[in-house]
């Protein structure tokens, strides 16, 4: 065999060369980290406090282009890089005040979660990657959108569920709003994934450029049409007059004796403060009373006497137990006979701060039983004297368990969380604007009470008619009206997240299916 001189200089210089040390920056593994990782960190800034949901679309179109231009696995672990980049930040607030429970493992009640939920971008980056291999040039950006949605739902459900970091809870007070209410939170991050996806492709694939002007053109349609056709554009004088009450007692001393005192007589001034707009009832905050009132009878008696005294029902965040012994995350209505009318139990339980969903291992592990204790409540989530739909806390995150107590026939939505964890961090924000995509996807009012804020009334159309500041001692007061029926309401998350997901996986078999034969 002959070797021609370039082929065996070529192979001198490749057997002589020594082994490369370190990746070059500018190779382009290394470009596309750096350029994912700033559109990650661009994606939080679409989150209370900055608020710039404008910048999701362009972050998702570089991140998606990106993404659809990398080998399968490179794919993927870019994907997990920016999601962890993206959910670090994102959950950041996570340990505000938990992490000095747990001294120097602090740092992983911030990171734990973010490195379970960056699977969903690294689910949907190989996606993106495998699209742009397997399907037509055209259909390869929706099946890349369908992806990501699809993976915003399935991080978002079930009991370990994680679903802060959602697309739809920015874009809420976007003009996309009026998705919300017939295709909810994932249908506002699937039309905004599906224009980032064409213009993504659009910049290097000069044949898609109509197919991104058409896909801006129907986000603009369907958000047109969604806000003439939406019940909430219109609604009626709120004519039934509520509070909610923000005692404000820091989260760092309210497990003391004194500030189970201080709590038990803050609220119940506040609450005859408040008899004279005479409300129909009073929202008082999750767990503001710690005290197991299922044993503490004198503690029942005496919220019982105050609700009588002042002749309407007040809910009461406070701890029960069974029989058994096992804790209760729970709200007591007290009706204005003094009688405990009702009893909502939490059932959406927060992963590794309210239970260990593996207790007989984790609980070996140091710091670990500072984690609580509390059993899954039992449904359903709705108080029969007033028809409100109780959420407690965490549960107001997840738009299955808000669906579920329409469905039964709440007539309105109470939100009670304790966000005195999260100080004056990004957290209370957060977690407020979840109450605004609630309100919209359900057609209900909102009350909302939160110990430190932030405490409000919310009207169906996601407008907030009442509004507290954080960590300010706080009654609010306001008119809530009837609700507006919502298609979301008879649709739910599920069926989205399946149909995305469905899709996703029709679009990769079936091409392959058709090779085949």
């Amino acid at each position: 065999m002959t070797i021609r001189p370039h082929a065996a200089a070529a192979i001198d210089a490749v057997s002589n060369a020594k082994p490369a040390r370190r990746i070059s920056l500018s190779s382009p593994t290394a470009l596309a980290a750096v350029a994912t990782a700033f559109c990650a960190f661009a994606l939080h800034l679409a989150f209370p406090r900055t608020g710039a949901w404008w910048v999701i679309p362009f972050a998702l179109a570089v991140m998606f282009r990106v993404w659809s231009g990398l080998p399968l696995w490179s794919a993927a672990l870019n994907g997990y890089v920016s999601g962890l980049v993206f959910f670090t930040l994102s959950f950041s607030w996570f340990g505000e005040t938990a992490a000095a429970l747990v001294g120097p493992l602090g740092f992983v009640i911030d990171l734990g979660p973010a490195l379970g939920e960056a699977l969903a971008f690294a689910f949907a980056a190989l996606v993106a990657s495998l699209a742009a291999r397997r399907c037509a040039p055209l259909l390869a950006p929706l099946v890349t959108a369908a992806a990501f949605t699809a993976a915003e739902w399935m991080r978002s459900s079930g009991i370990v569920g994680v679903p802060f970091g959602q697309l739809g809870l920015p874009l809420i007070d976007s003009p996309l709003r009026p998705i919300a209410a017939f295709a909810g939170g994932y249908g506002l991050t699937f039309v905004i994934a599906v224009v980032a996806a064409y213009l993504g492709a659009a910049a290097t694939l000069p044949r898609l450029r109509p197919a991104a002007a058409v896909a801006v053109v129907a986000a603009v349609l369907v958000t047109v049409a969604a806000w003439l056709a939406w019940p909430a554009r219109v609604l009626a004088p709120p004519t039934t007059r509520v509070a909610a009450i923000q005692g404000n007692i820091a989260q760092s001393i309210k497990a003391t004796d004194a500030a189970r005192l201080l709590a038990a007589q803050r609220y119940a001034q506040m609450t005859e403060a408040v008899a004279a707009e005479h409300p129909a009832f009073v929202v008082w905050p999750e767990t503001v009373i710690l005290t197991d009132m299922t044993r503490d009878t004198g503690a029942r008696a005496a919220f019982g006497a105050l609700a009588k005294r002042l002749g309407f029902p007040i809910f009461v965040g406070t701890v029960i137990s069974d029989a058994q012994g096992r804790l209760y995350n729970a709200s007591l209505i007290f009706d204005r006979t003094g009688n405990v009318e009702a009893t909502v139990e939490k059932r959406q339980l927060v992963p590794f701060a309210e239970f260990l969903p593996a207790p007989q291992w984790l609980r070996a592990i140091p710091a670990v039983n500072e984690i609580g204790n509390f059993t899954q409540g039992h449904g359903p989530q709705i108080d029969p004297l007033t028809h409100a739909g109780v959420l407690i806390c965490w549960e107001s995150v997840f738009g299955d368990i808000a669906v579920e107590a329409v469905n039964a026939g709440a007539t309105f939505l109470v939100v009670s969380t304790d966000d005195a964890w999260f100080g004056t961090s990004d957290g209370p924000a957060q977690h407020a604007q979840a109450s605004t995509l609630r309100a919209v996807e359900t057609g209900r009012w909102i009350v909302r009470a939160a110990s430190t804020g932030i405490s409000g009334i919310i009207a169906p159309d996601g407008g907030w008619r009442e509004r507290s500041e954080l960590m300010t001692q706080a009654t609010v007061v306001g008119d809530i009206g009837a609700p507006v029926e919502t298609l979301y309401t008879h649709i739910g998350p599920q069926p989205i997240g399946l149909a995305a997901l469905a899709f996703v996986l029709l679009a990769l078999i079936v091409p392959r299916r058709a090779r085949e034969a």
